[in-house]
């Protein structure tokens, strides 16, 4: 019989030598919150849509005349003479006279004797003109802040003011304005930059033919050599039709328009008044934004959105700065009259602080154009050369622009004083290169995109039949009296609707008593305060 092996009893262990092995349940790892979420994320960047965008270089802009002033010391000396003889025979005596050329015009600043009467200087404006044998003498008397009287006299030889020199500079280079514009050059041949924003509106007006096509191709320039397409639209108003459509080509990068619009370039005047009033619309929407965010201006709204600590999901989105621009406004005014008057009234006046800044140019500086409205929320104002002093006084409030030379010379009223410039040259061809450049380089799939603004005049608004009424007709009841607001907009938005039928729901409710009737571009008021009353309302209908 096979043996069974024997196994060695397995030892217990001591009481001492046991461990107990406790486990841990794993811990449940708290989810983050959005806030926290959010917190960790880059700060948002509005280039990144264009992020390939390349800036136009300055090679595409020519070198115009020469960077340095031409002095002409023969012609400087002669004219000094010429001006203290003439004084002097009229017994005006001065104790000094110094000269600064600047590119077109040379300041001659005189210091009168003791007891010598400034008027009697400045009534003698023709008399030195005469003897100087030059148009376009002007005489300041005093020169602010100098204690000195002032001659302009023109030069023989004017030296044209590039946009190149202009744009090269360090001053515009490094400039931290929010839209830079590089207008010309003073007298002291120092650069003239400011920034449109803080004008925070442009009026321009001269004669036919003096520069005002150029000032304003100078100021376009400007701000596409310095803003990226997701900072800046431009709304460009052009009755004329051929002075701004060259910029056509840059639709898809730096252009506003409204909806289901073909051309980005206003030229019908029914168009260019639904535009101001979409851009009105645009303005309130904006001030929403801003009122929900706690903030006063587009700036400030920016940085929050950049920071992300607004959500887009409510409707918050990056702001770019919106310019109008209106060639010949005085036609405008004779077609349409208080139909752009107004919209642009309005925008001047608030429009400021949400980053929508006018730019407005016509040749017809009559009261009846440029209006006292229109001239109070102005008040950066350009004047080129004019037929008389009466329009002089229209744009700047003083005389001196029916004194100027012409091409390009200018006058600018801004923060109070008026300085003379010489108005940056930029040709056509310059601006085609500049907009090809832009063209050609990958942009949005559209046109900014204005809201859409109804012309309810348009539109009937006859009682309509209760058994026809528009099978939405409650809902939008609903939506309506939810947010107090009687706007086609928001039922358009909201609903998801087009242009005519939600004009046509709008009619529906005015006939039925739910909203008040058309204010322009302002909204209806909503004449049915709570859900309750209007369920109540409708019932009763029914």
């Amino acid at each position: 019989r096979a043996e069974l092996p024997v196994t060695a009893p397995v030892p217990v262990p001591a009481k001492a030598d046991l461990e107990l092995i406790v486990t841990k349940a794993e811990e449940p790892v708290e989810e983050e919150t959005p806030a926290e979420k959010v917190a960790k994320l880059e700060p948002y960047d509005p280039v990144l849509d264009l992020r390939d965008y390349k800036f136009p270089s300055l090679d595409l802009l020519e070198n115009h005349g020469s960077e340095k002033i031409v002095q002409d010391p023969a012609e400087l000396e002669n004219n000094k003479n010429q001006i203290i003889n003439t004084l002097k025979n009229y017994d005006i005596n001065i104790q000094r006279i110094s000269a600064t050329v600047g590119p077109t015009v040379t300041l001659y600043e005189i210091i009168p004797a003791a007891g010598v009467r400034i008027s009697r200087i400045k009534n003698l404006e023709d008399d030195i003109a005469l003897s100087l044998a030059a148009l376009g003498i002007r005489i300041i008397a005093p020169i602010p802040g100098k204690g000195t009287i002032g001659i302009e006299v023109p030069n023989a030889r004017k030296t044209i003011v590039s946009m190149k020199t202009l744009l090269s500079a360090e001053k515009f280079a490094n400039s931290k304005f929010s839209l830079p514009i590089a207008i010309g050059k003073k007298i002291d041949n120092e650069n003239f930059i400011v920034d449109l924003a803080s004008m925070p509106h442009l009026l321009m007006a001269g004669a036919t033919g003096q520069g005002k096509s150029v000032g304003l191709n100078a100021i376009l320039v400007s701000l596409l050599y310095k803003k990226h397409p997701s900072q800046l639209k431009f709304v460009l108003v052009d009755p004329k039709k051929v002075e701004l459509s060259i910029y056509k080509a840059i639709e898809k990068h730096f252009l506003a328009k409204l909806p289901n619009e073909e051309d980005s370039i206003i030229t019908d005047t029914k168009k260019v008044i639904n535009t101001l009033n979409a851009l009105c619309i645009e303005m309130d929407n904006r001030y929403d934004l801003l009122k929900e965010a706690g903030c006063r201006n587009i700036r400030e709204y920016n940085e929050k959105f950049v920071a992300r600590k607004l959500n887009p999901q409510k409707g918050h989105q990056f702001l770019p700065f919106i310019v109008l621009v209106v060639d010949e406004f005085a036609d405008l005014i004779m077609t349409a009259g208080k139909e752009v008057e107004m919209p642009i009234a309005r925008l001047a006046q608030l429009a400021r602080a949400i980053g929508i800044h006018l730019i407005i140019a016509t040749q017809r500086p009559s009261v009846n154009i440029i209006t006292g409205t229109i001239k109070a929320n102005f008040p950066a104002r350009i004047a080129f050369k004019v037929s008389s002093k009466i329009d002089s006084r229209t744009i700047l409030d003083t005389g001196g622009a029916e004194q100027l030379i012409g091409k390009g010379d200018m006058l600018i009223s801004y923060n109070g004083e008026v300085v003379r410039l010489q108005c940056a040259f930029v040709d056509t061809p310059e601006v085609d290169k500049i907009v090809d450049f832009i063209g050609d380089q990958r942009g949005y799939p559209d046109a900014f995109l204005l809201p859409e603004y109804v012309d309810e005049k348009d539109m009937d608004a006859k009682d309509f039949d209760l058994n026809d009424k528009d099978p939405l007709f409650e809902d939008a009841a609903r939506l309506i009296v939810m947010n107090q607001s009687g706007s086609t907009s928001l039922i358009q938005r909201r609903m998801k609707l087009g242009y005519n039928r939600a004009g046509r729901l709008m009619d529906q409710l005015e006939s039925a008593g739910i909203v008040g009737p058309n204010q322009g571009s302002k909204t209806r008021d909503v004449l049915i305060k709570t859900e309750a009353d209007l369920q109540q309302f409708l019932d009763e209908m029914n």
